[in-house]
């Protein structure tokens, strides 16, 4: 994990996630993916971490959507009137300006606290955790149906018992069994 000259380099360990939908609700089904290596170079980590800090662009290009749908809201509760036959279409006046204020507040709020967390990490963790983020972004979401869940192998998860990996990355308790033997596994990596 230290940088180096090309950058930060990432030991990790897939974990694959089916949603099984059924007459008796929504199961998980997990099984572990295979693990390996990455490395991010330190420019993009440098990058993220400035992305993070300096979060304007980043709350614009994500509220920008939701901002449209508080103009639309503005829109619709100022311009149409009372007749009986858009009644409804006015009454989506509201639900647009409440959806689109909601939406600012809840992406506002999560950039900011993620620009929090950076202050209190010391610099070179910060651009750690900004590299595992970069890899975390470009790094696959899906295979094929199953959702794909990334544990970093570093101190702070070798730490972890299987509770505490089953609490951390949402894991089932046989799942969190078999990654803790797998983390701890030197062969695997």
């Amino acid at each position: 994990m230290p940088e180096n000259e090309k950058g930060y380099a990432f030991r990790f360990l897939e974990v694959h996630t089916l949603h099984v939908r059924d007459f008796g609700g929504e199961r998980l089904v997990q099984a572990l993916g295979e693990s390996g290596r990455c490395e991010i170079s330190a420019a993009c980590a440098r990058s993220e971490l400035r992305a993070a800090l300096f979060p304007v662009k980043r709350i614009l290009r994500k509220c920008l959507p939701f901002l449209v749908v508080f103009l639309v809201g503005i829109i619709l509760c100022l311009t149409l009137t009372l007749r009986e036959e858009i009644f409804a279409l006015r009454a989506l006046g509201p639900i647009a300006l409440f959806s689109g204020a909601a939406g600012i507040i809840s992406e506002t709020k999560k950039i900011l606290d993620e620009r929090a967390f950076m202050k209190t990490l010391a610099p070179q963790r910060a651009l750690e955790h900004s590299a595992w983020l970069c890899f975390l972004r470009d790094a696959p979401k899906k295979y094929r149906e199953n959702d794909i869940t990334y544990i970093p192998v570093n101190g702070e998860t070798l730490k972890l018992d299987t509770e505490g990996l089953a609490l951390e990355y949402s894991l089932l308790p046989a799942i969190s069994g078999q990654a803790f033997e797998a983390l701890h596994h030197k062969e695997m990596f």
